[in-house]
């Protein structure tokens, strides 16, 4: 790229170019007038500056008529292209054709959120950009946000309570909590309490990050502390941990269905106040005009919402 002399833009006006075209257009400082919705002595100026400007006579008379001279012949060209571009700029892109479109977008998923989203985002992807390449990185959840203003992903889906102002967030989800555990195993009271559940050992994931997490912090808010005697760095080895050891698993709703088939489980909803996971959808700022990025956070919405009403949560 050249440096642009911007002492000598300083000294155009580009409306300017707008009264060339039309002159030339119109062949006619009253025609052009009307067209530019201007009075006749502004037209007149505007050509007094435009032949200043080019060194350049632009219109003559010949006869009753006005025509343009060569130069101005040879300008109109170049300078029609120039109004187009510059127009061009300012409405935006050429408008977004997810079945032409061509890329790379880079999202940032935990793995119980891409194994629930990920089916329908890439099925839509398939079916509407066939050309678009999709890449879910395995970022932790705890560096989703540094890698986002980073520009290494475009998008993140999860629970992000430290967004910033050059953030965009958008709500999409809030998950409640329950209590999961193998009943053959462990006594659990039916619908049990905090207090309940502090006197039982705990598995916990750490996919999210260590505690404290949301669980932690409304145990510590009523006084108590959990048992926390065993921590995976997956969530999907939960369930098979509780079949075979004596111990209870407080998870996001949301995961807690993705173990439904584990019959021999069972599922105990904790309606407790303060104990939820809102799951958004986060962008950064710089890219809230790119259409491709617009397409694929549209779709992301949709697989969740085709996921609420699937699972009926």
């Amino acid at each position: 790229m050249t440096d642009i002399d911007y002492a000598a833009f300083r000294r155009l006006d580009l409306n300017l170019l707008v009264a060339f075209d039309a002159l030339i257009a119109e062949a006619s400082v009253s025609r052009a007038a009307v067209r530019l919705c201007i009075g006749q002595p502004a037209m007149s100026h505007a050509l007094a500056r435009l032949r200043e400007l080019f060194g350049d006579d632009i219109l003559f008379r010949e006869g009753a008529a006005m025509r343009p001279t060569p130069r101005a012949l040879a300008l109109a060209e170049p300078i029609r292209q120039v109004l187009d571009d510059v127009l061009q700029v300012a409405r935006g892109a050429q408008p977004f054709d997810p079945a032409e479109a061509e890329g790379r977008v880079r999202i940032a998923l935990n793995d119980p959120l891409e194994a629930l989203l990920l089916p329908g985002l890439v099925a839509r992807l398939r079916a509407q950009a066939p050309r678009l390449t999709l890449s879910v990185l395995p970022v932790p959840a705890s560096r989703q946000l540094e890698q986002l203003d980073a520009g290494a992903v475009s998008l993140l889906v999860g629970h992000h309570p430290q967004v910033r102002e050059v953030h965009s967030q958008l709500p999409l989800y809030e998950s409640g909590f329950s209590c999961v555990f193998n009943p053959a195993l462990i006594e659990v009271p039916p619908k049990p309490d905090l207090a309940a559940l502090a006197r039982l050992p705990h598995i916990h994931t750490t996919y999210a990050g260590e505690p404290p997490g949301v669980v932690d912090r409304v145990f510590k808010a009523h006084g108590l502390t959990r048992q926390v005697v065993a921590r995976s760095a997956m969530p999907l080895s939960i369930p098979f941990v509780l079949k075979r050891s004596p111990l209870v698993a407080i998870l996001p709703d949301m995961l807690a269905r993705m173990f439904a088939a584990h019959t021999d489980l069972r599922f105990e909803p904790l309606p407790v106040a303060g104990l939820s996971l809102p799951i958004s959808l986060v962008s950064h700022r710089r890219e809230r005009s790119d259409p491709l990025i617009e397409f694929v956070a549209r779709l992301l919405v949709e697989s969740v919402e085709e996921w609420v009403a699937a699972s009926g949560a």
